[in-house]
Order: C-alpha cells, then structure tokens, then sequence
C-alpha cells in the first residue's frame, strides 16, 4: 500500500513526516510526500529539516519537494496532512479515489509548522512526530490488514 504524507511545501514538515512513518509502517508500505504550494515544488528539503533528521541518522538532504497536483492521488491508500486545512485541501483534489484522508494529531489542531521557530522548533516538530507517528502507522497497518482478503 502506498502513502502520502502533505504539508504546504513538503520541504519542512511532509519530508521528516514521511521519514517517521516510513520507518514505523516498514517496508510492507511505499511512504511518499508532497505539498499544496506549486510554487514550492523542486526545491530541497529546510536544511532545519535535513539537520534534525541527520541527528538521528536519516539523510533528507536528496530530498525535492513535489506538489500534490502532479500526482495521481488514486494510488494512495492513505493521505496524512499536517492540518485540517491541507486535509480539506487535499479531499476537494480527490475524485472518486478510495484513498482515506488523516489529520496527523487531529485533536490537538495538527501538525504546527516549525518553520519561523529555529532548530528548536524543527526539534520539537520531530518529537511530536514520534509522539503521534506510532498511532497513525498503528491505524494504517491494523485497517490495511482488515481490508485484505483472506487468500
């Protein structure tokens, strides 16, 4: 199954999202990223990005942000936005796809973005990444096994 995370310009949030999920969802799941702004699209991944995620090991610096409207939404099983808006984005883009739209941290407003606020910012946009990545990879995996036939 394949997944799509998206933020505004996947270069600071989408990017170290898919990084998380990936590695919670392993590789029975294809992790991709994008973002609503074409404007923003070919560019390099926030180089607060690239060194939050290099201090853990994971190399965003091959990173070039996509916009959604360059991609065919239907082979997506599963759409995780940043925020309610990119969701209500995201599902007006939709046609008649089975793909189910997630709000990353949906009861406490989504996703902030970090990126006025520093590294430190960067750093606490990853920890709340850890923090609610499980949950969504729980939710996709548990839904993802359910749905598949008995053979």
């Amino acid at each position: 199954d394949k997944v799509l995370c998206v933020c505004v310009g996947n270069i600071s949030r989408s990017p170290m999202m898919q990084a998380v999920l990936q590695h919670h969802l392993g590789a029975a799941f294809l992790v991709e990223s994008a973002g609503l702004a074409k404007d923003l699209a070919g560019r390099p991944a926030n180089y607060r990005s690239v060194a939050c995620m290099k201090e853990r090991g994971v190399d965003l610096s091959g990173h070039i942000s996509r916009w959604i409207g360059d991609l065919d939404l239907d082979q997506y099983r599963w759409i995780v936005c940043v925020g309610h808006d990119e969701a209500a984005k995201v599902r007006s883009g939709l046609r008649a796809s089975s793909a189910s739209v997630i709000v990353a941290n949906e009861r406490q407003g989504g996703i902030p973005d970090p990126y006025e606020l520093g590294l430190a910012g960067y750093r606490d946009c990853l920890a709340l990444l850890d923090q609610v990545m499980p949950h969504i990879a729980q939710h996709i995996s548990g839904a993802s096994i359910a749905s598949t036939p008995d053979r």
